[in-house]
């Protein structure tokens, strides 16, 4: 006898059956407006991206993020270089996000 846990899509808000041990946050149902992807296609890119537009926080991030990431296609920095401050840039995110870090002090040390 299998054993299934019902699960609600963080993307569409229909419930879906999962047997237990696998966990999923969206289902296969297709997307209304584009009927060849489905909601584990883009649930979790569009979450992201709605939290780095709302969040003033994983903005800044992002943003430095893409121009470290920059930098590092262009030659101009490491692979090293470029996962120490990921590292880093991770941390003092995540220290922001819990309150330890104030905004100001954040945004001047993540775009360093």
């Amino acid at each position: 006898m299998n054993i299934y846990i019902p699960n609600k899509c963080k993307h569409c808000g229909k419930f879906l059956f999962i047997r237990g041990g696998k966990y999923f946050s969206y289902c296969d149902n297709p997307l209304k407006d584009e009927p060849d992807k489905t909601c584990r296609d883009v649930g979790s890119r569009r979450h992201y991206d709605d939290k780095c537009k709302n969040d003033p926080i994983w903005q800044t991030y992002n943003r430095a993020y893409k121009a470290h990431y920059a930098r590092y296609m262009k030659k101009k920095m490491t692979i090293s270089e470029f996962e120490k401050w990921s590292r880093f840039a991770s941390s003092l995110r995540d220290k922001a996000v819990a309150e330890k870090v104030d905004f100001a002090q954040y945004y001047a040390n993540i775009r360093k």
